[in-house]
């Protein structure tokens, strides 16, 4: 071999180690970092070659290298760069044309043949260059090939070469320092003398010739390792400078798991000092293929048979050629009956690359499968070497054609597959007009063949010429909607949409030509049956309110877009949905518009769903509805016509929206404190609701309340610029046909709650009271003649907040009024108050006669009813009386309360005393009745019900009245009195 090969091989070696860190840190790049080489792992550079070894030469570099990874080592090394080092030859870069990077011949960079990936280049021979995303990663004895075109040759010597893997800064560039790198040696020679590539030498005995910096292979044998004054160097006086290889010396023959890399006779010295070097390469086979017409083919018909060749390449031509061996299906070698007996072996080039091809002929061998054997001629046939390739050979020396599927449902896509072709060729696959769907356009006839696959043209034929289908004048003179496939191998697959053609029997040719202004005869035709698709619609259904939002939804398995209809008496009416008549249909075959009213719009069947009534709703493929059956100018259809078209339909009842409402009064009343309402209510069909408030002197406060499902929820609506008393709460709907009263409000102004609400607040504080303010309300909208507004009113009074303290008795005898509570027990205080509860907190304490508080407690939870209830602690409280204070914060309530040492429980002769009790509540009700006339006569009367309690002598007499007689009577008589009082005031 020369030196200039030696040279060449050197680069290949380092740009080839650079592109498969390249190309691992690329493919990492789309789902992980780059990891391209574990940490602890190495990098081989394997040769070094250039095409012309002069001494300062415009020449082309190649580099060849290896990854090893150390697979005890953890991974994380991101590699993105590679960097190339030359040292002090002179090597010079400014005038490159071009850099190439692949791995297994794949490129790997940006842009081959430009310097994109050239990050760094000094021009005195150092280069970096970055790897592109999306490469492959690299494995352990992947070939990285780097090509650098037009570099200058640097000085005559011999030089050493250093390849690096960088990580990136994390900047947009380059880490300085190599994660790994490794290096060899290569030759300039100043006459173009010196090591050759190329095995052209042998010993006496037949030996190849190696030459320090040649290359060689895994497996190889009978090699001799000569030096410059051609004494024979032992192989095991070579060991390897580095990595897994580093003190490992060869052997003869080379293992064929030998590690990839440099040997040298002084592995530990400087690239200069290391004498004689040799390099360790994994042979590979990187093209290993039968082809038909240049390209792999993998099913070839008889007719074509004789027409393939067996190309390959690989990476040792310099040492061995490639032998070829052919089988039958039963493993018998059949070689020398389908190759020449010159091509039974695949030769390098002259110059060792390692790239040919011979003739196979199997048209003699009949239908089967055939394998194809790669390997090296002579050692390098180990299993890490040898590839296969299978080849078919089909009987079909005619035409065929098929489709996946003898039914499909209309809409669905429909494969197909010609058969029995010659690779390379196209055919016309065509389908008549007579099987088109009716009411397809051109446009959807120009798409019945999709563009997929094998297919390379598609459209229609217009009176025998193809036509473009914006050009197409009268639908009724297009031929047949075609593609044109171009057979791979023996076969071409395409794909039909069957949602443009009948639902009936449609036939499928494949012709013998590929022009389709002239297809010559059909060669074969298949028959598929195409069914209607179902279409449904899964909302609206049952009910629907006339205004109110619904989402219209459903199924589509035939159509690009669907329509809606209503029926009314005998013609379905085209309904119009946000502003269009169609509705797309998504790829899983679902269409959806949300929060439609459909009884709104300009079709006629809107018009028919804003009137209450029992109907028929409908979906139809949009393709079905054409000017045939849409005869009528406001575009709706017979029940005919929809019914025999792709469509389905339901019952539909329309009602009118009804209104709810329910007002936050508490105990019917809103304290002036507070100062603000809560409503809450339904109102179908409805956007918005009018919110009013009329007090008596004509004061108004209006607001609208926006509807959300059918439903609305207005807070805190501020009402203290109303009178305290009597005021009057009303909510207002437009009714179906969302006009206010009969839509003459304001002269004719825009007639919506909005305007209301603007109204109302207009027409209150003047001089009219709340009667006369309450009848212009009614008169402009429920009252108005031809009105279908809907109203809702409830009364309140404004007043004072109020609050009061009405029962205080043990949690374990709830009793009316206020009763003693044991020490230790747990005292509950109810009351009631006019105060909303999300406004107003309640705190109730326990004080002392001195206002000493002993224990309190809050609470903000009541209901609309106004009672409120709160449990204190009497645990740390001696006897005695206390008060029971409740505050709101605007107003108090108190009352006094015994704590007992031991509450005394009632036996049966209390039962009188209850009796007594009941006389003197009798006695207070008759008080008040003093003041309101006869009624307080009968609670009068009431309360002599107490003499039942004459009973209570079935007990001990003295529990009638515990020892004090008819003073404690007199005095529980006057505090009874006292209280009423406090409460009427």
């Amino acid at each position: 071999m020369t030196n200039d090969n030696n040279t060449r091989k050197k680069v290949n070696a380092i740009f080839f180690s650079v592109i498969m860190v390249i190309s691992m840190a690329a493919i990492g790049f789309a789902a992980a970092p780059a990891a391209a080489i574990q940490e602890g792992g190495d990098i081989s550079v394997d040769n070094v070659a250039i095409d012309d070894s002069t001494e300062n030469a415009n020449t082309n570099y190649t580099v060849d290298a290896s990854i090893v990874n150390n697979s005890e080592a953890p991974n994380g090394t991101d590699v993105e760069y590679v960097s190339v080092d030359i040292g002090d030859s002179g090597f010079g870069t400014d005038s490159l044309d071009g850099v190439n990077v692949t791995v297994n011949g794949d490129a790997v960079i940006d842009s081959p043949d430009t310097t994109t990936n050239i990050v760094e280049n000094d021009n005195e021979g150092f280069l970096v260059i970055e790897l592109s995303s999306g490469t492959a990663e690299l494995t352990d004895g992947d070939d990285l090939d780097v090509s650098v075109n037009g570099a200058q040759n640097g000085n005559a010597g011999d030089y050493n070469l250093t390849v690096g893997l960088h990580e990136g800064d994390g900047g947009g560039s380059y880490n300085g320092t190599a994660v790994v790198a490794d290096d060899t040696s290569f030759t300039i020679g100043s006459s173009g003398g010196g090591g050759s590539d190329h095995r052209t030498e042998h010993g006496p005995s037949g030996d190849t010739i190696i030459l320090s910096g040649n290359t060689i292979y895994q497996g190889e044998d009978d090699l001799r390792f000569t030096d410059g004054d051609g004494n024979r160097v032992p192989a095991s006086s070579l060991e390897g400078t580095s990595g897994n290889r580093e003190g490992t010396p060869l052997q003869m023959p080379i293992r064929d798991d030998q590690e990839t890399g440099t040997y040298a006779e002084n592995p530990g010295a400087t690239s200069a000092d290391r004498g004689f070097t040799t390099t360790v390469v994994r042979p590979r086979i990187n093209t290993a293929e039968v082809q038909l017409g240049g390209s792999d083919v993998s099913q070839v018909g008889a007719s074509s048979a004789d027409e393939l060749t067996i190309a390959a390449e690989w990476n040792f031509g310099e040492a061995e050629d490639i032998a070829l061996t052919v089988e039958d299906e039963g493993g018998a070698d059949i070689t020398n009956e389908v190759l020449t007996p010159d091509n039974t072996t695949i030769e390098a080039t002259d110059e060792g690359v390692g790239n040919g091809e011979v003739a196979l002929d199997l048209s003699d061998e009949g239908a089967g499968e055939y394998t194809v054997v790669f390997e090296g001629s002579n050692n390098l046939d180990h299993d890490a070497v040898v590839e296969e390739y299978t080849i078919e050979v089909t009987d079909q020396d005619s035409l065929s054609i098929d489709t996946a599927e003898d039914s499909v449902t209309q809409g669905s896509n429909l494969g197909y597959t010609v058969s029995g072709g010659t690779n390379g060729q196209s055919h016309v696959v065509a389908i008549e007009a007579s099987d088109f769907r009716n009411s397809v356009s051109a446009s959807n006839v120009e798409r019945i063949f999709r563009n997929v696959q094998d297919t390379t043209e598609r459209g229609l034929v217009v009176d025998g010429t193809v036509t473009d289908a914006d050009d197409v004048e009268d639908f009724d003179n297009i031929d047949f909607a075609y593609a044109v496939v171009e057979i791979d191998g023996t076969q071409a697959s395409g794909s039909i949409r069957t949602q443009f053609l009948d639902d009936s029997s449609v036939d499928l040719d494949v012709y013998e030509n590929a022009d389709p202004e002239n297809p010559g005869n059909s060669a074969d035709d298949v028959s598929f049956d195409v069914n209607e698709g179902e279409v449904t619609l899964d909302s609206p259904s049952g009910t629907y309110t006339v205004n109110s939002q619904v989402d219209v939804s459903g199924t589509a398995e035939s159509a690009d877009d669907v329509r809606i209809y209503v029926r009314d008496n005998s013609r379905w009416q085209p309904v119009e949905v946000d502003g269009d008549y169609e509705i797309s249909v998504d790829s899983d075959d679902t269409f959806e518009e949300e929060d439609v009213r459909l009884s709104r719009g300009d079709g006629a069947g809107n018009n028919v769903l804003s009137f209450e009534g029992r109907y028929r709703i409908g979906v139809i493929d949009a393709s079905d509805v054409t000017d045939d059956v849409t005869r009528d100018s406001d575009g709706s259809i017979g029940t005919s016509d929809f019914s025999s078209a792709s469509s389905s339909q339901y019952a539909l009842t329309v009602e009118e929206g009804d209104l709810t409402a329910e007002f936050g009064f508490i105990n019917g009343q809103i304290a002036q404190e507070d100062g603000e309402v809560d409503v809450e209510g339904t109102a179908a069909g409805q956007d918005e609701v009018v919110v009013a408030f009329v007090d008596r002197r004509g004061r108004t406060v209006a607001t609208t309340a926006s509807v959300d499902d059918n439903e609305f929820d207005e807070d805190d609506i501020a009402i203290g610029s109303l009178s305290q008393g009597a005021v009057s709460a009303h909510v207002i709907s437009l009714g179906r046909d969302g006009d206010v009263g009969n839509g003459e409000l304001r002269n004719g102004d825009v007639n919506d709650a909005g305007t209301l609400a603007e109204y109302i607040n207009d027409i209150g504080g003047g001089s009219s009271s709340g009667d006369q303010i309450r009848s212009r309300i009614l008169s402009n909208t429920v009252d108005a003649d031809g009105s279908d507004d809907l109203i809702v009113s409830e009364n309140f009074r404004l007043n004072d907040a109020t609050l009061s303290i009405n029962d205080v008795y043990p949690e374990e005898a709830e009793s009316s009024g206020v009763n003693p509570v044991a020490t230790g027990e747990t005292m509950v205080v109810d009351g009631d108050t006019n105060r909303q509860s999300d406004i107003a907190a309640i705190t109730v304490e326990i004080l002392g006669q001195d206002d000493t508080n002993y224990d309190s407690v809050s609470t903000d939870e009541w209901g609309n009813d106004g009672q409120w209830t709160a449990s204190l602690d009497t645990s740390d409280l001696e006897t005695g009386t206390y008060i029971i204070e409740a505050d709101d914060g605007d107003s108090t309530d108190r009352v006094e309360v015994e704590i007992v040492e031991e509450r005394e429980e009632p036996s049966d002769g209390e039962d009188g005393e209850d009796g007594s009790d009941d006389g003197e509540d009798g006695s207070d009700d008759g008080e008040d009745g003093s003041d309101d006339g006869e009624d307080g006569s009968d609670d009068g009367e009431d309360g002599m019900d107490g003499e039942d309690g004459e009973d209570g002598d079935d007990g001990d007499s003295e529990d009638g009245t515990p020892g004090f007689g008819a003073l404690v009577a007199l005095v529980a008589l006057i505090a009874a009195a006292l209280l009423a009082t406090r409460r009427n005031n």
